[in-house]
């Protein structure tokens, strides 16, 4: 399995801003997402937030396979769990290297409009760049963790989304609704988040379970010989990762 498969666990996540640490503001509790994506069933992306960490938890579309991980904004760590193999890997990310720009003339702008979603005022903003078109409907109030965890592999993401992404972090904002368009203007995809539950969650709910071992992420990636356990564990997790690309749900 290559390495960079496991860009999926921050494919829908945080983006620290020129290095900074953020913290996620007052929210405490729980953001579950519906993805939709053209022929395909959609998931469910369940995200849980305490402090200066996140744990996300989420189906692959066709139902057969689902993922979890840990992503600690303070260590820039991230956590990938494997349940069925009572294991786990760490990784190590780089904020650093996020860059803004406004490459493939990415453009967005606020039309004005707002819509209530589950209780939250969202502002309707449209951009437009040289792959696709899209609306997204923002809201305030439910911190910037989103946005923080975005940042962490900025690298990963195509340019258009790196420009999308500065405007989450620099307001403070988190994406309620969305849909795109390709440049003929046929659906490619949406979501909308289907919950927000303010709540208090246990530390414990943020670190490995008990009787999790850790995984030598050198042996998997060809920096040593991996025993067979560890061998067979990357191979069945493989199914997990390989669907999943580095970039925004939008």
């Amino acid at each position: 399995m290559k390495k960079n498969k496991m860009a999926w666990l921050m494919g829908l996540a945080m983006l620290l801003a020129g290095g900074r640490v953020m913290a996620a503001g007052n929210f405490e509790g729980e953001v579950d997402m519906k993805i939709n994506k053209l022929n395909t069933n959609g998931h469910l992306i369940q995200y849980f937030v305490k402090g200066h960490k996140a744990r996300f938890q989420a189906d692959s579309s066709d139902g057969k396979s689902s993922g979890s991980g840990i992503y600690d904004w303070q260590t820039n760590q991230i956590i990938l769990l494997m349940d069925k193999q009572k294991m786990y890997m760490v990784s190590q990310t780089h904020p650093e290297k996020f860059h803004y720009g406004n490459d493939k003339h990415f453009k967005i702008t606020k039309t004005g409009n707002s819509e209530n979603i589950l209780g939250y005022d969202c502002q309707e903003w449209a951009y437009t760049s040289d792959d696709n078109n899209g609306k997204i409907w923002f809201a305030s109030g439910i911190g910037n963790w989103w946005a923080n965890q975005m940042a962490a592999q900025a690298d990963k993401l195509p340019p258009d989304q790196r420009a999308l992404v500065e405007v989450a972090v620099d307001q403070k904002l988190f994406p309620m609704k969305w849909e795109t368009t390709d440049k003929s203007n046929s659906y490619r995809g949406g979501g909308e988040v289907v919950k927000v539950e303010k709540k208090s969650i246990d530390e414990s709910f943020f670190e490995p379970p008990a009787g999790y071992k850790k995984f030598d992420m050198g042996s998997l990636f060809g920096g040593g010989a991996a025993n067979q356990s560890g061998s067979q564990d990357s191979s069945e997790n493989k199914d997990i990762l390989s669907g999943v690309k580095s970039k925004l749900p939008f």
